[in-house]
Order: structure tokens, then sequence, then C-alpha cells
């Protein structure tokens, strides 16, 4: 397959339009079209006949194919209520500036990321956005029926996956030729340790595959989805399928060798020499469905009752001297969103979405329910933080109970990812000893 290389569009100043009409789109003036396209012109047939690659394998423009916007031509309005647009020119890729106006624009949306999101828009980029949208729910910047209306049209446009990322290729489909040779050698230098079922041995073994087969398939449209983290996962399912399942644990609590590697793919099908390691592994799944969401789930139905009847008082503070101190990280924002934070000048601040960034990588003093003085089944407000009182409800004691859900949800998730891992723990560092 020939190298992807996104081709560059500019509006044509001969060519005046005035509302989007795809009957009339070429490539000539596409870029006129686009710059006046609103929420309500997208539908699934304007995708397909935009970014579709039909029986002569080309498509119209490519959803990474970029162009230029005018100053003036993107427009929505900010905090204040007042229409701004773009005054400079910027560049854009098709498939971004879609997003834009389809989900964030055409929802009054923008506002909440100082106008047009100009990135790609993965997996991770879209859950921060997704999380952004939701602090402004919670904070009354915006109403209910957006948001409802935002997730039906995020449901509407899944199945568009199909053509904007196609889930197989020629190239993708027979790409274990390629594979195999490399993996081959890799097992001939470690046969010792494969044929033990040593986890790191073989997980290195899959790492290094996974990187042949990246660098193999960059330019395959098929790696979309599992480079945008919408599709499958290179480690679990792009690894089972089209490398190999990898190291299976034996579920006899009482056999010699508690690992075993199987060099099978899903694509190539099951030798028969492992076919009982594959039906062994289907054993971890079940079990930690069946068995090991009983820990968490018994501990979260425990905690709930215990602690139902714990109440906020609102509008309250102890006055408790004590509270945590953390580095708050980016990964850490969502779990202490609406808490207070003792300043240096003593006050307290309610941590919300306007001023949290300014936090970030720093060291801050968290107020915590554990050091509140109430004694009389309640806890102040201070210590409990903003979150249950901005969604009206005063009863913390029903979200006791989240680390133990943790629990019962990953043991869930091991049914369908019975993936083993390995990891490298400095102890000194775990321990803070350095």
């Amino acid at each position: 397959m020939a190298t992807r290389t996104a081709k560059h569009y500019k509006m044509n100043p001969r060519i005046q339009v005035d509302s989007f009409n795809l009957e009339e789109i070429t490539k000539d003036n596409i870029v006129n079209h686009m710059l006046v396209l609103t929420q309500h012109d997208v539908c699934r047939n304007m995708i397909v006949e935009l970014f579709g690659s039909f029986n002569n394998g080309n498509s119209l423009v490519h959803h990474y194919d970029t162009f230029d916007v005018p100053p003036g031509y993107f427009k929505f309005i900010d905090s204040s209520g007042k229409e701004v647009s773009n005054s400079n020119s910027f560049t854009t890729t098709f498939g971004i500036w879609v997003f834009n106006i389809y989900l964030i624009q055409g929802f009054g949306f923008s506002k909440l990321f100082n106008g047009y999101i100009n990135e790609n828009i993965n997996k991770g980029k879209f859950e921060k956005i997704h999380q952004k949208i939701l602090y402004a729910l919670v904070e009354d910047k915006i109403s209910v029926e957006s948001y409802k209306n935002f997730i039906s049209y995020c449901d509407f446009i899944m199945p568009w996956e199909t053509f904007l990322a196609p889930a197989q290729t020629e190239k993708l489909l027979a790409c274990t030729k390629e594979i195999d040779k490399l993996k081959e050698k890799l097992i001939k230098q470690n046969k010792e340790a494969f044929d033990k079922g040593d986890p790191a041995v073989v997980e290195d073994i899959e790492n290094q595959l996974i990187k042949f087969a990246k660098e193999y398939l960059k330019d395959d449209p098929a790696l979309d989805a599992y480079e945008s983290g919408a599709g499958g996962t290179f480690g679990n399912n792009f690894k089972n399928m089209y490398i190999m399942k990898g190291v299976i644990r034996d579920p006899d609590p009482n056999a010699e060798q508690e690992y075993h590697a199987a060099k099978s793919s899903f694509i190539d099908g099951i030798s028969s020499d492992e076919y009982a390691l594959l039906a062994n592994s289907l054993a971890g799944g079940p079990y930690s469905r069946s068995k090991k969401t009983e820990i968490g789930g018994y501990w979260e139905k425990l905690i709930v009752a215990a602690m139902s009847s714990v109440t906020i008082e609102p509008g309250t503070d102890c006055g408790s001297d004590k509270y945590i101190e953390m580095t708050l990280t980016a990964d850490m924002v969502d779990a202490v969103m609406y808490s207070y934070i003792l300043k240096s000048n003593g006050k307290l601040e309610e941590l919300t979405s306007d001023n949290v960034d300014q936090y970030i990588n720093k060291k801050i003093k968290i107020r915590s329910v554990l050091f509140c003085k109430h004694t009389n089944g309640t806890v102040c407000n201070k210590c409990a933080g903003n979150f249950f009182i901005r969604r009206g409800n005063t009863n913390i004691g029903l979200g006791c109970s989240q680390v133990a859900t943790k629990l019962k949800l990953t043991s869930m998730k091991s049914f369908h990812n019975s993936t083993i891992k390995t990891s490298t723990i400095d102890a000194f560092k775990a321990f803070s000893l350095k």
C-alpha cells in the first residue's frame, strides 16, 4: 500500500458558497463548503460521500487531509454570551473540523475549550473533552438537555467508524506472514524461558513483535482503530489476533508449572498441540467474574449498609486543622475535584474547572472527611467538599464504596482480558525512600 500522505486544500476565492450543498461539492470547492458547514448538515450520507472509499479505492478527501481556515470563519458563543471568531488563519484537518462543528460548536460547548479544538481526537483526548463537559454540567455552565443531546449524537455516529477506520484490510489480514518470521526467531533465541512460560520473557517477545507490527502497518488505515484506542488494544486484541496468545496461567492450583506460553494466533488458527492451553485460558475469565467479584461485591454491600446514613451538613465547617498534602497530577484531578484546599493565607478554596489547572503538578493541602470533627453521624461541607452538594445529594455515605467497587469491576473486566503483565517495582521509590 502506498504511503498515506495528507493533501492540503485551500478555499477557492473565485467561488461563492452561502450554504453547504453535498451535491455541488468537488475537490475544487470543498473547502468553501466546509467553511459554511453546520451541525445540521452533518449526516451519514455526507460522511460517506466525503470520506468513503469506493470501488476505485479513492475518496473525495481523507479525514486526515488539511485545509486553511481564513480569519472569521469559525464562530462560537463565548462564556459571556458574545459571538466571537478566529482572528487569525489556522490549519486543521477535515476530520477535526467536522468533529468541532458537529459535537462541540453545535451544542455551544466551544466556550469550554476557548474556541476550536485543533488536536487529533483519540480515545484519551476524547475522554478529556468529555470530562470537561461533565465538569461544566456539574457547575451549571451547560444544560442537562444539551448534554443529553451530546451523548445521543455520539451514539448516533458510532457506526460511521466502519468506513472512517476500516477494521480489516488486505495488508492487516496477511501481516502474520511477516510477523511470524520474527516471532520464530525470537522464540528460538529464548526457547528455554519460553517453554517454561516465563511471563517477563514472553512479554518482552510480544512487545518486540508489537513494535515490529506497528512499523510494518504504519501506513495501513486499519491501524487507525488500534492507534486511536477506539477499537481494540495492541496489548490484548491485536496481540491475540495477529501475534500470539502468549502466557497462560494453569487453572490447576497443583500444577507443576504455573505458566505456559502459546505461540498460536487466532487469525492463523490454534495449533493442535496448544489447543489444551487455549482451553485452559478460558477458565480464568469466568472464574474472575463469578468468584473473584465476591471480594469487591461483598465489601461494596457491607460499606453501603454501614455508611448509608452518613450525610453532609451543607454550608458547615468543623474547623479541622488537619489535611492531606499531595502533589496534584493531571490523572488525580477527578478524585479531588470540588474538594476544598487550604491556601497559604489560611483560607479555603474549592477546586473547580476554573482554577484546577493552576494547581497541576503543585503541592496542595486538601481537607478530608478523614479528619472531620463532627461526631453526630454527619460530616461538614468543607471536609467533604462540594461534589455531592452540587448534585443535590447529601448522602455522602453512598460514595464510600469506591475502592470496593473498583475491585469488583477489575475482576469483571478480566473476563474479557486475560493478558498477564509484568511490572518492575523500585522498592525504595515505592516506600518513598528516594
